[in-house]
């Protein structure tokens, strides 16, 4: 069926892409005068296009026949009825239009005015600065400053982001944006982790994971989804958590920093399988030399988004235990701990040394030294409630199993480290969003 819309189309000589173009410039010029956000995100396929010219719909959804009107000056029901004889030889006598000297004028009015309206929706480049200077903040706040306060600060953050990003558009400055909205939302997930939220630890990484996307930074998706594997394995599935990293390392532009992290939650996700061999590979290329290569990310911001040398020992010493290589955990942690006595207190986050002391003290129990262990567990004991993330808890009930052995029955000491162990777990910053959020970090089948 010859519709009078099939007609004017052909009669106009447009494909799918010249008139695609002029509807979406139709639709723009709608959305200004009614601020109806259906104009704004208006869609067309080529499907659609040429179903409309077959006859096969007879009245499209909204926001089609408001723009189809303005187009052609008729309402929708007469553009898609059958075309007469009488309308085609209309449009096949009907005069070439003429521009006049007001049409010219008009249009460069209307284009000026849209320019100027465009040029309104930008935000002051100090306003930009302003923000990312307050994200490099709290990302290195981060390492001595308690997972629930930074929540609030980063969720502040993601919404200031959010706002701007609907008061620009601007493409350099909607980028800039969605780095920080990814930046806020990969902060805010790993203090729900933290804070024993396993779910919305996810959802917040596969957040940023996306703004990273939207924003093609390599390393901020990198680090997202190095994030989720570890999420993953943490949550009892290795599996999904190897598919992760191995999606993680295919970023590009990430620095040396975050290629070492990247390996370490490698050999975790191996080692979760039973993978030694390639677990020990992961290790010795988290260990490589990392040479000039650098980020914006993981080496220019830091903080949170760091993996330093005791960083890398710390998370190493917490694979060979999963693969029962005591001995090698222990020199690992003990790596950890004699990298982070060399530095100021300041460049390490706080939580590293009570993680590789409990790694320590598990390696030491697997060779049966109770009295080291409780020495490397008394400054772990001691760690204030809202430092006892899930991470480090789990650790601690690691060394809770390790005291379950036949070897430490009838050891005072034993039945004195485990019943602290209970007091320790029992007010820890998981408890802050209720119990049944956190699991074991290291045993055979979580982390």
């Amino acid at each position: 069926m010859n519709t009078l819309f099939e007609a004017l189309v052909t009669e106009a000589g447009m494909d799918f892409r010249s008139f695609l173009a002029e509807y979406r410039r139709v639709a723009a010029l709608l959305y200004e005068r009614t601020g109806d956000l259906a104009f704004r995100n208006v869609v067309l396929t080529d499907k659609s296009f040429t179903r409309w010219r077959a006859g096969q719909v007879a009245r499209p959804h909204h926001p089609a026949p408001a723009i189809l009107k303005h187009m052609y000056s008729r309402p929708v029901d007469e553009l898609f009825a059958p075309c007469t004889d009488e309308q085609i030889q209309v449009l096949r006598t009907a005069p070439t239009p003429v521009l006049d000297e007001r049409e010219l004028a008009m249009t460069a009015r209307n284009a000026r005015a849209h320019a100027a309206d465009a040029a309104s929706q930008l935000l002051p480049d100090l306003s930009l600065d302003q923000l990312e200077d307050d994200m490099v903040r709290l990302v290195r706040a981060n390492t001595m400053t308690p997972p629930h306060v930074i929540f609030m600060q980063a969720k502040e953050l993601l919404g200031l982001a959010t706002v701007m990003l609907d008061r620009t558009q601007v493409l350099s400055q909607r980028g800039r944006l969605y780095v920080v909205a990814g930046q806020a939302s990969a902060l805010l997930g790993a203090c729900a982790f933290d804070l024993g939220s396993m779910p919305t630890a996810v959802e917040l990484m596969r957040a940023s994971a996306l703004y990273g996307q939207v924003a093609e930074h390599g390393p901020l998706q990198a680090y997202a989804h190095g994030y989720l594997a570890l999420l993953f394995y943490w949550n009892g599935n290795p599996v999904h958590a190897v598919r992760q990293i191995e999606r993680a390392q295919s970023f590009r532009g990430v620095g040396a920093t975050g290629k070492a992290r990247l390996a370490a939650i490698a050999a975790r996700s191996y080692a979760h399988l039973g993978r030694a061999e390639e677990a020990h590979a992961a290790i010795e290329q988290s260990l490589a030399d990392r040479g000039p290569a650098v980020d914006d990310l993981h080496d220019g911001i830091a903080g949170e988004f760091d993996f330093s040398l005791e960083r890398v020992a710390m998370s190493n010493s917490a694979t060979l235990l999963l693969l029962r290589d005591g001995a090698g955990a222990e020199a690992s942690a003990r790596r950890s701990l004699e990298l982070i006595a060399s530095q100021s207190s300041e460049s390490t986050p706080l939580v590293v040394a009570p993680q590789a002391g409990a790694d320590l003290a598990t390696a030491l129990l697997m060779r049966r030294d109770l009295d080291g262990a409780a020495d490397a567990l008394g400054p772990v004991l001691s760690l204030p409630r809202e430092w006892r993330g899930a991470g480090l808890v789990g650790r601690v009930n690691a060394v809770r199993v390790e005291l379950t052995s036949p070897a430490f029955r009838d050891a005072p000491l034993a039945r004195s480290l485990a019943e602290q162990i209970d007091d320790f777990t029992l007010v820890a910053a998981p408890r802050i969003l209720g119990p049944g959020a956190v699991r074991l970090a290291i045993d055979g089948s979580t982390s």
